[in-house]
């Protein structure tokens, strides 16, 4: 096998080993996660007669499932549980990359 051979044949191995390296350089960057419980306007009156103690009502059942955001975008999909005396939330559906991808547009 020539030299040229060669090179050619491990060119795709070595971009790999390359984007993998580039992939594990990132993977420790911290991203902020956020869970959305729910939305609700409100007018501004309604606002700044809040006081400790009231209670803001949301649009969405008890149960009802939340998104969960990665700097501000969807990846998944969860439940609210109780783990003793903090709230977690239980992943359900990761949203496909495709989803993702579309909802950044």
């Amino acid at each position: 096998m020539t030299d040229e051979a060669m090179t050619e044949n491990q060119a795709p191995a070595d971009q790999n080993n390359g984007q993998a390296a580039n992939l594990e350089s990132i993977m420790h960057v911290p991203l902020e996660i956020s869970v959305e419980l729910g939305r609700v306007k409100l007018p501004l009156h309604n606002i700044a007669r809040m006081n400790k103690g009231m209670v803001i009502e949301m649009n969405k059942e008890a149960n009802a499932e939340v998104q969960i955001l990665a700097n501000g975008s969807i990846f998944a999909k969860g439940e609210v549980v109780s783990t003793g005396d903090k709230l977690a939330v239980r992943i359900t559906e990761i949203v496909p990359a495709t989803a993702r991808i579309s909802s950044l547009s």
